[in-house]
């Protein structure tokens, strides 16, 4: 059980939050294995921007990936200078299923690993709040991304200095998921986008 507390923060509409996932990731929520075909042909025929019930909108200089099985739609984020590799932000929405919020919480912080050997999910920070009438939480972690090439499969790379960015909206059809991982500089840059974007979900 992931040990840290949630810190609540409850707003009407939020403008902005005050304050990725490996490409060979195909379920990105326990138990969701519906809807993936689905969700390919929605994403191969431009409507990324909605899953679950609700309607997002992304910044407008983030690219969109190739249509990934299982992914709603993937945004890829440029690195910042010093950074070689870029960022990259999955949607996820499976119809009927997804698995429970804090199981999917605590394999997020599964995927990370400390230097000094200290629990990731004890310095996950993870918090609750509202926005548009949307129950969202987020969470952000920091070390070494186990990249795999799946659920359930061994790791085949470990990427240091990575960081996660996510959120869990739970729409009207269900929850979404959105993860963004990469190197932390580029992660932490992206973060105002990125409160920007959860923020924008609305139902409808």
């Amino acid at each position: 059980m992931l040990k840290i507390k949630y810190a609540v923060v409850t707003t009407t509409i939020l403008a902005a939050l005050i304050a990725g996932c490996s490409s060979g990731d195909k379920k990105e929520a326990a138990g969701g294995a519906k809807g993936g075909e689905s969700q390919m042909q929605q994403a191969a025929e431009g409507h990324q921007n909605s899953a679950g019930g609700i309607t997002w909108t992304a910044p407008s200089d983030w690219k969109t990936g190739p249509a990934q099985q299982m992914r709603v739609v993937t945004y890829l984020i440029s690195a910042i200078e010093g950074d070689v590799d870029s960022a990259e932000l999955a949607v996820f929405h499976f119809p009927g299923s997804g698995g429970a919020k804090d199981a999917n919480l605590q394999r997020w912080a599964g995927q990370f690993e400390q230097a000094d050997g200290r629990n990731s999910a004890d310095l996950a920070k993870i918090k609750e709040m509202e926005a548009n009438g949307l129950k969202i939480t987020t969470i952000e972690l920091a070390g070494i991304y186990r990249v795999s090439a799946g659920p359930m499969m061994e790791v085949k790379e470990k990427k240091t200095g990575y960081a996660l960015k996510g959120a869990i909206i739970e729409g009207p059809q269900g929850m979404v998921f959105f993860k963004m991982t990469g190197p932390e500089k580029t992660v932490a840059a992206s973060g105002d986008d990125f409160s920007k974007m959860i923020n924008s979900a609305k139902a409808g």
